[in-house]
């Protein structure tokens, strides 16, 4: 039994052998539409949705500009060097504990640049540098201690490090 292969029908009654185009061909002649006036939906993108509720005066596209910001925050002033130079020493004595001279190195001798003379930061920086093998900058920086802290809590030990060097 021979069976013909005919187009099947779609209920408007045309056939579906052959693929759609999706919209109407146009003649050559018409007008096309202005792409810059076609509305869009709004976006579906729950991030963008929120970024759009934090700040609507912003555009942001290669650039972030806003013509209206907010007041200033307390939170986002700039910690005093005092406080910074704290921050140093807690950091570079964690860092000795953890045996990471080098950092520690690095870290307190920020903090030594914002407070000249900080006696937990010379006798930090100078055991960094004993166990990094600098003899010569770890007597520096005992000196340094003993020189502003001639009677200091720890001129005792200090003293005691600085004879173990030579």
């Amino acid at each position: 039994m021979l069976s013909a292969q005919s187009p099947t029908q779609a209920p408007s009654g045309e056939s579906t052998s052959r693929p759609q185009p999706e919209t109407a061909p146009t003649s050559p002649d018409a007008p096309t539409p202005d792409q810059g006036t076609q509305t869009t939906p709004p976006s579906t993108s729950g991030v963008k949705r929120t970024l759009n509720k934090l700040d609507p005066h912003c555009i942001d596209v290669i650039f972030h500009s806003c013509w209206s910001s907010p007041a200033a925050d307390s939170a986002n002033i700039p910690p005093s060097d005092e406080k910074r130079a704290a921050e140093d020493i807690d950091v570079g004595y964690y860092y000795l504990k953890d045996k990471n001279y080098r950092a520690a190195e690095s870290r307190l001798k920020e903090a030594l640049a914002l407070q000249p003379g900080s006696p937990v930061a010379l006798i930090g920086l100078a055991q960094a540098q004993q166990k990094l093998g600098d003899r010569d900058g770890a007597r520096q920086s005992y000196k340094t201690y003993l020189d502003g802290n001639p009677d200091g809590p720890d001129a005792e030990k200090v003293k005691k490090a600085m004879a173990q060097l030579k």
